[in-house]
């Protein structure tokens, strides 16, 4: 029997045999395109493990910034300064295509670093503890852009398995045995209509 509920007809069988060919090419261009998204997402983990490494290492740096300004100026003093620092920063997100895909691309702007601090007004540490944490805003911000990336090809990933899945083991397989049903169909008519003919002639 056939999967698909057609007539067994001619007109069926070109309207089938058209679809079917048309699956076939999206199947094979769904299947490069999950390859594709495959290779850059495992890139993009990659590069994610590095990043994560970074982060890990700046923040452990800028925090050992923190504890040598605390004693050295104590934290009460370290708490006071930092109430007098007036620094913007600025995220800036925007995003680019990738297959189709909208990826973040996350940049950080800093106002121009200048010492906050002096000998006489303050710890000297307390500067190095600024530029610690920038570089710490740096790296979180590239993690997240990564990140998010990782999470969006994962997701098209999976949804464009689904589609391939879909097509190869169901709307394919249907089409071909739709198109065989019709083509037997079509073969036992043949010969019926022949076997007729010679019947007719012979009685003429």
């Amino acid at each position: 029997m056939p999967k698909l509920d057609v007539p067994p007809t001619k007109s069926s069988l070109l309207v089938l045999q058209h679809s079917l060919e048309f699956a076939e090419e999206g199947f094979d261009l769904l299947e490069q395109k999950r390859q594709i998204l495959v290779l850059e997402l495992m890139r993009r983990v990659e590069v994610d493990r590095r990043i994560q490494d970074e982060v890990d290492a700046v923040m452990a740096a800028a925090l050992e910034a923190v504890r040598e300004a605390a004693l050295r100026s104590g934290t009460e003093a370290l708490a006071r300064e930092s109430l007098g620092i007036r620094r913007q920063h600025q995220v800036d997100v925007q995003s680019r295509s990738v297959m189709g895909i909208d990826i973040p691309t996350i940049t950080v702007h800093h106002e121009a670093a200048k010492p906050e601090f002096g000998v006489a007004g303050g710890s000297a540490l307390s500067d190095e503890v600024m530029r610690r944490f920038s570089e710490a805003l740096d790296a979180i911000a590239r993690l997240a852009e990564v990140e998010n990336s990782v999470t969006r090809l994962a997701s098209e990933v999976r949804r464009t398995q689904r589609r391939v899945n879909a097509l190869e083991k169901i709307f394919i397989p249907e089409y071909r045995q739709t198109i065989g049903y019709i083509e037997d169909v079509l073969e036992e008519r043949e010969r019926e209509q022949f076997v007729i003919m010679k019947m007719a002639k012979r009685h003429l």
